[in-house]
């Protein structure tokens, strides 16, 4: 089968490359996808470099690495131990960080990694929603706890977390501050529901925001700085920075009397469920930036360091994708 892998993952370079490589072996325990589309995660050639996702062990993931662990796709074969899911099915889901991702024509995934798809919701918008909608999702709800009437500022509005975590967030009731770099970007952050959207290319946030119940941070650097001290006490903060110098210190969120979290989305079939409903009823907008066919990947990495994104970029694996 056709994948796109990452060839060097100790090279320290970006090494993004296609090609054919074996089919995965059906297992009792696991669900052989026809993959149609994937959403792209621009960092994820440095995990294999930078140590940020070892295997389980503590060694180094092997190489090749097939990329893109987000997907959308019809069921090939379900295993004899698995239930569920029958073949023609259409899914989507997330496969955990630490296998082989989805950048291929077929995928190995356990059951509890995807969900059903409705057939109003096309592949290509579906692939989105495993790591923004979700990441979005558990920042909110599960580690933030955000409620109805509260303020989240969130950070990187019009990226590809920024735009569901905008759209979650009012859903709940929340007033909702983003900040954005640029017209455009900012434009968007109002069209998907940001009360006050904030360029910080002119702007700083703490001069226009108010007061804040909770911050959401997509960027971090500066920006994650700033916002510590920003927050009042009983205030939360969570990251998703993959920056070592943005982790989050228990002992200065304790001084200041604030919760902090730094998190990696975990695949949850049942909140992905809930999310893929809101889609197929309206209440999230999908946000494309790009899509490029899967012989293209590495040039969808490429481009991507050279220009600003607004949404998720996606492979197109097949031509069903778009339907």
């Amino acid at each position: 089968m056709k994948a796109a892998w990452i060839t060097n993952p100790r090279s320290g370079d970006l090494s993004v490359s296609v090609g054919d490589t074996d089919a995965p072996v059906p297992q009792d325990d696991r669900i052989v996808v026809d993959v149609e589309a994937v959403g792209l995660t621009f960092a994820e050639p440095t995990w294999a470099t930078n140590g940020t996702l070892p295997l389980p062990d503590g060694s180094q993931r092997a190489s090749p690495v097939i990329i893109g662990h987000e997907f959308a796709g019809r069921v090939a074969v379900a295993g004899s131990a698995t239930s569920g899911f029958s073949t023609g099915d259409r899914v989507v889901g997330l496969i955990d960080f630490w296998r082989n991702g989805a950048a291929a024509e077929q995928a190995s995934v356990l059951p509890d990694e995807m969900t059903h798809l409705p057939d109003n919701v096309s592949a290509v918008d579906a692939c989105t929603l495993p790591i923004g909608a979700l990441t979005a999702w558990q920042a909110l709800f599960d580690f933030a706890r955000l409620k109805k009437g509260e303020t989240v500022l969130i950070h990187g509005g019009a990226g590809a977390v920024g735009t569901f975590a905008i759209q979650i967030a009012k859903d709940a009731g929340a007033r909702v501050v983003a900040t954005a770099r640029g017209h455009d970007a900012v434009a968007l952050c109002r069209k998907l529901g940001a009360d006050h959207a904030i360029d910080t290319a002119s702007e700083r946030f703490e001069d226009v925001a108010g007061p804040v119940d909770v911050v959401f941070d997509t960027v971090g650097h500066d920006l994650l700085e700033r916002s510590w001290s920003f927050l009042g006490r009983g205030g939360r903060l969570v990251t998703i920075s993959g920056e070592a110098e943005d982790a989050p210190s228990p002992e200065r969120a304790a001084a200041l009397g604030i919760e902090a979290h730094w998190f990696i989305v975990k695949p949850d079939p049942a909140q992905l469920a809930e999310i893929v409903a809101r889609v197929a009823d309206g209440r999230i907008a999908v946000q494309i930036d790009r899509t490029y066919p899967l012989s293209d990947a590495r040039k969808a990495f490429e481009e991507a360091e050279s220009r600003a994104r607004r949404g998720k970029t996606v492979l197109l694996v097949r031509e069903a994708a778009g339907s």
